[in-house]
């Protein structure tokens, strides 16, 4: 049975959702609530919970950072509701269609259905969508200028975060993040860590750390050394989510992001 706890920050409320299968491997996820608008859905199984918030909460629309079933996976049944939602096309397509999705995942967070439903256009004064790929092609992060408030979805995720899904782009995501650098935040909410305290100087330590970590990782590919190797090295070794994900979720695909850059399929 999921849980859902709320908690407060002045104008904005943070959902954060879990279940028996989240909490065994340590996970949670939240959807935000600002002037009536929520970010994010959460994911599936806590369809009931989510839905409950939606209607405590007056939600009036929805905004989606990207297509991830933590994020999305109830896109379909706010949907079916009539409540408005807003999206990059991208999102929306891969929400129509069925994805593969990994074993694990199915397992942690369950598998959304798909949109049927035609969506209701939705702006929402104030807050602005910029898109920030390299956690996905697609993802965006939400901007409230008014306040100086980012809404981070899975683009920051802590300073020394390193483990990445297969398809992931470590160059994207710090070119990403310098993008949102700019826009200097006096607040920030990430998607799984919630407030994040002193944002300006969190996002540019994350652009350090990966940098020089990227930067080395390179050295050591050009000088030959193995994926196994370098991650050993370089990242302190393999964590338990590899193992658990077969790989598709894990430190390697650091390495592996890094490699396929420097030597591109031709």
């Amino acid at each position: 049975m999921a849980r859902l706890s709320v908690e407060r920050f002045g104008d904005v409320v943070r959902l954060r959702l879990s279940s028996v299968g989240t909490r065994a491997v340590g996970l949670d996820v939240s959807a935000y609530v600002v002037r009536g608008v929520m970010i994010d859905t959460g994911y599936d199984r806590a369809r009931a919970a989510l839905l409950d918030a939606v209607r405590a909460f007056g939600v009036r629309g929805i905004m989606v950072t990207h297509w991830h079933e933590d994020h999305a996976g109830n896109v379909a049944a706010l949907a079916r509701l009539g409540l408005p939602l807003s999206m990059r096309p991208e999102t929306e397509a891969i929400l129509r269609r069925r994805v593969a999705l990994h074993l694990y995942r199915r397992v942690v967070w369950g598998e959304p259905p798909l949109l049927h439903e035609p969506l209701l256009g939705f702006e929402a004064p104030g807050l602005s969508a910029l898109h920030t790929p390299g956690h996905s092609a697609e993802h965006q992060v939400i901007w409230d200028e008014e306040t100086g408030t980012l809404f981070s979805g899975d683009l920051w995720l802590g300073v020394r975060s390193r483990v990445l899904h297969a398809a992931e782009d470590p160059y994207e995501i710090v070119e990403s993040l310098r993008r949102v650098a700019a826009l200097t935040p006096r607040r920030m909410f990430d998607a799984h860590r919630g407030l994040v305290e002193r944002p300006a100087e969190a996002i540019a330590a994350k652009i350090d750390w990966m940098s020089a970590t990227m930067h080395e990782i390179e050295r050591r590919v050009t000088e030959g050394w193995t994926d196994r190797a370098i991650v050993a090295r370089v990242l302190g070794g393999e964590e338990r989510a590899a193992y658990v994900s077969r790989g598709d979720y894990s430190r390697r695909n650091l390495v592996r992001a890094i490699r396929r850059r420097l030597s591109p399929i031709r």
